[in-house]
């Protein structure tokens, strides 16, 4: 099956059928400060105190200590010695480990490890402000760090 599309006035073939591989792009190393970044423009916000290039919805590359983890799992925090806050009364950025496709499923680090996050960044609203939020996609994304 052949599809076009029309990409800076040059016109491709993709063939979805073909065995062709391309490189992945390698995600966007950001520290704990610049995580969601300002905003965009009038239309797209960026996060709470957010700095740096607005890198929501791209996949990035974080790290930090393991400051808390929830009781149920789902989502923990890290810091990278920034002291990031977003309202919640944990210091860090929030990690969500629920919400992933079919099959994939996370454990959260312990607290005080120090890991390394593959993730999207994303958004969380926490009292009434945009904070930032990180989305591992499968297990292996979060790579434990040994000082």
């Amino acid at each position: 099956m052949r599809r076009f599309a029309i990409i800076a006035a040059v016109v491709s073939i993709l063939c979805l059928s073909c065995a062709a591989t391309a490189d992945v792009p390698a995600p966007l190393a950001v520290g704990n400060e610049a995580v969601g970044g300002a905003a965009l423009n009038s239309y797209t916000p960026g996060v709470e105190g957010g700095a740096g290039v607005n890198n929501i919805g791209l996949l990035i590359k974080t790290w930090g200590k393991v400051t808390y983890v929830d009781g149920s799992g789902s989502y923990f925090y890290i810091d990278d010695g920034t002291n990031r806050m977003d309202g919640s009364g944990q210091m860090g950025i929030r990690v969500s480990c629920e919400n992933l496709a079919p099959g994939n499923s996370i454990t959260a680090p312990a607290v005080d490890s120090y890991v390394m996050i593959t993730c999207i960044s994303s958004t969380i609203v926490i009292n009434t402000k945009i904070q930032p939020n990180l989305r591992p996609r499968r297990q292996d994304d979060i790579q434990l760090v040994s000082l």
